[in-house]
């Protein structure tokens, strides 16, 4: 499939009910982001969501991955910093304990 399509087409995800609606699901979608933002801050990256179907991750000079999936974005990180992203940090882990956003 190509990308243009891909933004087109439904996410079949496993953690959604078969009865949830379209303004829960992009409700999820915009807390998931803002999680994500919290944790890539601090890695001086930024996330945001495309036609709600796949996921821009961009670094501050101007460099720029598209995904879709969590499985993606680590790849992602990888890609645009040159190095893996390492939960247990203990820089990351003090920011994320702090709530700062603004490092």
């Amino acid at each position: 499939m190509c990308g243009l399509c891909g933004i087109f087409s439904e996410p079949d995800l496993w953690n959604q009910s078969p009865n949830t609606d379209a303004n829960s699901l992009r409700r999820n979608r915009l807390i998931q982001i803002n999680y994500l933002q919290t944790i890539l801050t601090h890695i001086r990256l930024r996330v945001s969501d495309v036609h709600g179907v796949n996921y821009l991750l961009e670094d501050f000079k101007g460099n720029q991955k598209l995904f879709s999936n969590l499985h993606e974005l680590w790849q992602s990180i990888e890609e645009l910093t040159g190095e893996p992203l390492d939960p247990f940090n203990n820089e990351l882990l003090q920011h994320l304990e702090r709530g700062n956003n603004n490092d």
